[in-house]
C-alpha cells in the first residue's frame, strides 16, 4: 500500500505532537520537592505567593514554599512562627482582593 505525502507528513506531525505531549506530561509528574528549609527569615512584603508541601503526597517533608518576587521557590519549614505568620499574612492578602 503506497502512501501520498500528505499521509507521511500528518504522520510525522501526530507522532511529533504525541512526543511532545508525552515528554510534557512526564515533566510535569516529575516536579521538584523541597529537601531542607532556608535558615533565612523572609519579609512578606518580598512574597508574592505560596504553597504547600505535603509529606504524605509525593515529597519527603512537610514545607511551605514561598514565591518571592525575585521569582525565587524558598522552602521553609511550616512550624516555625516566622513561616506561620507569613502564610497568615498572605492570605488575608488574598482575601482582600
Amino acid at each position: 500500500m503506497m502512501c501520498s505525502g500528505k499521509s507521511l507528513f500528518l504522520g510525522a506531525v501526530t507522532a511529533v505532537l504525541l512526543l511532545h505531549l508525552c515528554s510534557r506530561s512526564e515533566a510535569a509528574s516529575n516536579f521538584d520537592c523541597c529537601l531542607r528549609y532556608t535558615d533565612h527569615i523572609i519579609h512578606p512584603k518580598f512574597i508574592v505567593g505560596f504553597m504547600q508541601q505535603l509529606a504524605s503526597e509525593a515529597c519527603d517533608i512537610d514545607a511551605v514554599i514561598f514565591h518571592t518576587k525575585k521569582r525565587l521557590a524558598v522552602c521553609a519549614d511550616p512550624k516555625k512562627k516566622w513561616v506561620k505568620q507569613a502564610v497568615r499574612i498572605l492570605s488575608h492578602r488574598v482575601r482582600k482582593m
